[in-house]
């Protein structure tokens, strides 16, 4: 299981999420989801789902990790295995929790209650291979948060008067 109170309290101390961005979802939402894919999620995974699945501030703006991104991801992983003519299969059980271009991080949905996470880049040379990324999915949870930068917001990627020019750039009645 995974430390829901302790998870909160670093977020809010890194500045990630305060308790008030934290949204999960129902648990008819995930029964919904696990019958969708034909799995049973791991219990840690369910509480994440249940208590910071919809939204959690700031956490790993750059990935799609939440619950609503859970179909896409797959969706994308078969679209970039398709259209790249790879011949990759994931483990039975994978279930694909995240995703940022051609990365991918998944776990197997095999009885664990707080599983390995895998990562996979499916553009790197030897693209069949993937790694254990974290010793399981609340060890993954917390490096999320202890590594999400909260100064690099979406911003960032323009100079500052790009900003202003794009800004500027609107219909004014």
């Amino acid at each position: 299981m995974i430390d829901v109170s302790h998870l909160t309290s670093l977020m809010e101390h890194r500045g990630v999420a305060r308790k008030s961005e934290l949204v999960g979802v129902s648990d008819t939402e995930v029964r919904s989801l696990e019958h969708y894919f034909g799995l049973s999620f791991p219990s840690s995974y369910r509480q994440f789902l249940r208590s910071f699945g919809r939204s959690a501030g700031f956490l790993s703006p750059w990935m799609a990790i939440y619950f609503d991104d859970l179909k896409e991801i797959r969706d994308q992983f078969d679209c970039l295995v398709a259209a790249d003519g790879l011949h990759f299969n994931l483990p039975a059980k994978t279930l694909l929790i995240a995703n940022w271009e051609s990365v991918f991080d998944f776990i197997v949905c095999d009885g664990q209650e707080n599983p390995p996470v895998y990562r996979i880049d499916l553009y790197k040379v030897d693209h069949s291979q993937f790694r254990v990324y974290a010793q399981s999915f609340g060890e993954y949870l917390e490096n999320l948060i202890t590594t999400t930068d909260t100064n690099a917001l979406p911003s960032d990627f323009f100079e500052e008067h790009e900003a202003l020019d794009l800004l500027n750039d609107t219909i004014h009645y």
